[in-house]
């Protein structure tokens, strides 16, 4: 009953800005938009993985066990 009014500034609110706004980290990020979330997670996760596994081999070659 009572609708919402689509305004020029409400539909202006909703459009993504243009890129010449953006800074620097926001251009970045754009071109990962389309890219869905649990290949970026997955991603992280293994940079993590592989991160662990270096400290670890670091540690036990410090140790001389490696």
């Amino acid at each position: 009953m009572d609708e919402e009014k689509r305004t020029p500034e409400t539909n202006a609110a909703d459009t993504r800005p243009d890129r010449s706004q953006l800074n620097a980290f926001e251009n970045f990020y754009e071109k990962f938009r389309k890219v869905p979330l649990k290949y970026i997670d997955i991603f992280i996760g293994v940079c993590v993985a592989a991160l662990v596994i270096v400290v670890l081999v670091g540690i036990l070659k410090s140790k001389g066990i490696l």
